[in-house]
């Protein structure tokens, strides 16, 4: 990405292939040089930003949590990749960069009140307040994946029972696929079942967080 935010040599890998086993640190820092040295040769770029699906401490240097990806927990990233890349590197919650790029390639920079609902692997969210995101005292606002449900006892990715990302995520819509329907894509579930008792029942999950987080806020505007 240059200095006007556009976007050359896009790329995508999946995680679950990239990251097999062993040191995830490690091998993120091997695939991000191997992807420099096809793209930019002897050059390297001026920074490094990475974005994890985790609870990121106040600094932006250390991913605390990361439920859906084992190895990250409480690991100095930022200060690793940078001594071995040896240039800046940044990290932050991925829906925060999510949420940066939305509200620029929208027009939204002037809205006082934005909120943002990204449905992946897990459920992210990030809010903007008068154009700067929260972040909270340890750097762990908006964590409304991980807002416990009434009466869920379920297991989370995090260790704790009952978060709204056990209901209410990619992975839970995945396992609704293997369970009910093991001959249907993933992406043409809605197309084919939309009116199953149980995939109306997840969307219903999926709007009460939303709901709840709009009440709380009353916000110009969503993202979802």
């Amino acid at each position: 990405v240059d200095r006007n935010y556009q976007i050359s040599q896009f790329e995508i890998r999946k995680t679950r292939e990239l990251l097999q086993c062993g040191q995830p640190v490690e091998q993120l820092v091997e695939a991000v040089r191997a992807y420099i040295a096809d793209r930019l040769g002897d050059r390297m770029p001026s920074a490094v930003s990475i974005g994890f699906p985790s609870t990121v401490d106040r600094t932006r240097r250390i991913v605390i949590s990361t439920p859906n990806i084992p190895g990250f927990d409480q690991q100095p990233v930022a200060d690793l990749m940078e001594q071995a890349l040896g240039v800046p590197v940044f990290v932050n919650r991925d829906v925060n960069f999510l949420m940066l790029h939305d509200l620029l390639a929208h027009g939204l920079e002037g809205q006082a009140v934005v909120l943002g609902f990204y449905v992946g692997t897990g459920f992210g969210n990030a809010v903007s307040l008068d154009g700067r995101l929260l972040t909270g005292k340890h750097g762990m606002a908006a964590e409304l994946g991980h807002v416990p449900l009434f009466r869920v006892r379920e297991r989370c990715g995090c260790g704790n029972e009952g978060c709204a990302e056990t209901m209410a995520s990619g992975l839970r819509l995945e396992r609704i696929q293997q369970e009910r329907f093991p001959d249907v894509p993933l992406d043409e579930l809605f197309v084919r079942h939309a009116s199953d008792p149980v995939l109306r029942q997840f969307v219903e999950d999926l709007s009460l967080p939303i709901a709840t987080e709009i009440n709380i806020f009353d916000p110009d505007c969503i993202i979802l």
